[in-house]
């Protein structure tokens, strides 16, 4: 009774952070808006976009945390713990905010701390499904983009490449700064934990690695969701009067993402923007409107989890 006292008093306090991240990220995406000079065309794109796209949009949205949960909490029963469907749309939801308010990739770590302190999840034993989560998205943003740049052809392929700028030196110095912050983490937890802590995290390891039973369901939940991140840009395109053929569908839904997952901002923000401004001025979109969709897209998926987090809230009262 204690555990489960702490359990949801852990995940009020992570839901305290739900206002600043919403309105952050909003007040984020109209400081976007103004600073690109397109403020009065994404403006009046937003304003008239298609209320049934951005319900769908809405639907989709709820959906992504529940898919990315499901896939941890199949890799955690796979490394000796079990840990309800609810309990890891919580942590995922905590850990999503954690992403939208922090640089780099501190929501990783923040999550694994987050499954010890509210549910008793050895960190040992989450750190391999976190770094697996790691791995299988980027990988599936990797492919996306190459299958994308290959559909375009070479001669798009070579202005997108343009157009993207290479990073700055202030943007190599923050990204070294979090790199460095992710190490030093990393040697606390192996000082705090002691041989028990990396034992247990290459025993998980292990057990990851030969489960064959995980591999069907972890590869069908990373295609999942990488489908419906797909679909939830070209509902945001589309809402703002946008219609994306194939290549450009793929392309910008998987280079920004994957700029802004590599990028040391909070979120990604302004670097998966701006990618995906380079890739609409390369493919000659309307620019103005692929930013409005980006600002809905980020605006809805942020919308999505206080709403997911409330069912969640509600279905355990149903239950009590």
């Amino acid at each position: 009774m204690t555990g489960e006292a702490t359990s949801r008093g852990g995940a009020q306090r992570a839901r305290r952070l739900l206002p600043l991240v919403v309105w952050g990220s909003i007040a984020l995406g109209l400081l976007t808006i103004f600073l690109s000079g397109d403020l009065g065309e994404m403006t009046s794109a937003l304003v008239d976009a298609d209320l049934r796209e951005v319900t769908l949009l809405l639907v989709v949205a709820l959906l992504l945390p529940v898919v990315h949960a499901r896939r941890w909490q199949v890799m955690l029963r796979s490394v000796g713990h079990e840990l309800s469907l609810g309990a890891a749309i919580d942590l995922t939801i905590s850990s999503t905010m954690i992403n939208y308010a922090a640089p780099g990739y501190l929501w990783s770590p923040a999550k694994g701390m987050l499954a010890r302190q509210m549910y008793g999840v050895g960190l040992g034993r989450s750190v391999p499904t976190l770094a697996a989560e790691q791995v299988l998205d980027a990988l599936a943003l990797l492919l996306g983009t190459g299958a994308g740049l290959l559909l375009a052809g070479p001669t798009i392929s070579r202005e997108i490449a343009e157009r993207v700028d290479a990073p700055s030196f202030d943007t190599l110095l923050v990204a070294g700064i979090v790199l460095a912050l992710l190490v030093a983490a990393g040697i606390y937890a192996v000082l705090r934990f002691g041989r028990r802590f990396v034992h247990s995290s290459l025993d998980a390891g292990r057990l990851l690695a030969r489960d064959r039973s995980l591999r069907i369901p972890v590869i069908s939940l990373t295609a999942a969701r990488w489908l419906l991140d797909t679909l939830a840009i070209w509902l945001a395109a589309k809402a703002v009067g946008v219609s994306l053929g194939l290549s450009a569908l793929i392309l910008i839904s998987n280079l920004p993402l994957l700029v802004g997952v590599l990028s040391p901002m909070p979120g990604g923000i302004g670097f998966r923007e701006g990618a995906m401004a380079a890739v609409a001025g390369a493919l000659t979109l309307p620019v103005a409107a692929i930013l409005a969709a980006a600002i809905l897209h980020r605006a809805i998926l942020i919308l999505a989890l206080p709403i997911v987090a409330g069912l969640i809230r509600v279905r355990r009262w149903a239950r009590a």
